[in-house]
């Protein structure tokens, strides 16, 4: 592991404007995903103050991020805010903050499954917790769904930074195994909120569209891409020159939210709560290429396809709550998704390999029945994490 060096804060009128603030700050990679990373205590407590503080790190609201560590995108300038855990069943606690590449304030209300494991590693090198053995386990804290994952860091040197690689990722990191405790609730405080496996949605011009709405890992809506014309493979290219299937998308995901209560009005859902809940299109295994990349992921090394759209935007991999929401969808007899994967039993457990734009995902989860329900014991998903960089970030004191 990286040692946490001595941190020495250089005044910002040397490298930078006179007035602006300089915060420590280290860059993190977790899964497919980075952020900046931040201890609680160096921010403002003032949420507003806060709140501009992370948007001037990230370079935000400017859509590239060019005047701030962000990276442009939604996968690339997520921000992390990490402090030790008073509670006796955690060792750290997070809050992630979500930064939309043109929105003008961050979003808080769900999980980075993928940062996670940076953050487990991030409080191992900065001394929030005190490494027992050469393979710690992390209990972690996310305030935003107040859920618990347990982290356990593989054991660190070259040979194991060698010898596990992520799909999608060109560098190998520190193997990370994550195990979410009881994910069901991320929102909603029921697996299934509209207390159906399978629900109907009548779309603008008529056709009825079969959903499921799933809280496990995060609140999110699953369709069928069949029912839309589409494979489930489609790259984001192939989205975006078809504007009429997001705004189906984005019907569907409406009137899901305002069935369970998210928002009074379907025309709200875009402006009122644009990444809660999310949505997925999820197909029977077909072989494909990935988007970024020629390798080919045939069909009989995966149980179905995926592809996350998430405030209004199409994921570039597959989301490690959304991961843990499809392999608990699939575990329920009726949905979209137990279809998909062609059935089968529900007991015990169950693991569902997800082809996705960077690659296969694997997550399994162990289910139980708890007063007559079936619910979500955990789910164990294994990712890299790495230290990119550390330092101060500059924030001009004008934004």
């Amino acid at each position: 592991m990286v040692s946490k060096s001595n941190f020495r804060p250089v005044p910002s009128a040397a490298f930078a404007g006179a007035n602006d603030e300089a915060i420590r700050c280290v860059v993190m990679r977790g899964g497919t995903s980075r952020g900046l990373f931040f201890h609680e205590e160096d921010l403002p407590t003032d949420p507003a103050l806060r709140d501009r503080a992370i948007m001037g790190a990230v370079g935000a609201p400017d859509p590239r991020h060019v005047d701030g560590l962000g990276g442009g995108d939604m996968l690339l300038s997520k921000v992390a805010i990490v402090a030790r855990s008073p509670r006796a069943d955690a060792d750290v606690e997070c809050e992630f903050a979500n930064i939309t590449p043109g929105k003008d304030r961050p979003t808080y209300g769900t999980n980075c499954g993928n940062l996670v494991g940076a953050v487990a590693l991030f409080a191992v090198e900065e001394g929030l917790v005190e490494a027992n053995s050469e393979a710690p386990t992390v209990r972690v804290l996310n305030r935003n769904s107040d859920g618990l994952t347990e982290v356990r860091l593989a054991e660190v040197d070259e040979d194991c930074r060698a010898s596990f690689r992520l799909a999608g990722m060109p560098e190998t990191g520190t193997r990370v195994d994550l195990a979410f405790i009881e994910p069901v609730g991320a929102v909603q405080c029921e697996l299934m909120p509209t207390g159906n496996a399978r629900d109907t949605v009548q779309l603008d011009h008529g056709q009825s569209v079969d959903i499921s709405v799933v809280d496990a890992g995060a609140l999110y809506v699953f369709v069928k891409a069949a029912d839309l014309g589409l494979t489930a493979t489609e790259s984001g290219n192939d989205l975006a020159s078809n504007p009429a299937i997001f705004d189906q998308l984005e019907q569907l995901r409406a009137t899901a939210a305002r069935r369970i209560g998210i928002i009074n009005e379907s025309d709200d859902a875009t402006l009122v709560s644009p990444d809660v809940p999310k949505l997925a299109i999820i197909g029977p295994p077909i072989t494909y290429c990935c988007d970024a990349s020629s390798s080919e992921v045939v069909s009989d090394s995966i149980d179905l396809v995926g592809r996350i759209i998430s405030s209004q935007k199409y994921h570039k991999a597959f989301a490690v709550t959304g991961a843990i929401a499809t392999a608990a969808a699939a575990s329920i007899a009726g949905s979209v998704v137990h279809e998909a994967v062609g059935g089968g039993s529900a007991d015990g457990s169950i693991e569902v390999r997800i082809g996705h734009p960077s690659g296969v995902l694997a997550c399994e989860v162990e289910t139980r029945t708890v007063s007559g329900k079936h619910s979500i014991a955990s789910a164990t998903i294994k990712r890299t994490a790495r230290r990119v960089s550390q330092g101060t970030v500059f924030i001009p004191t004008h934004r």
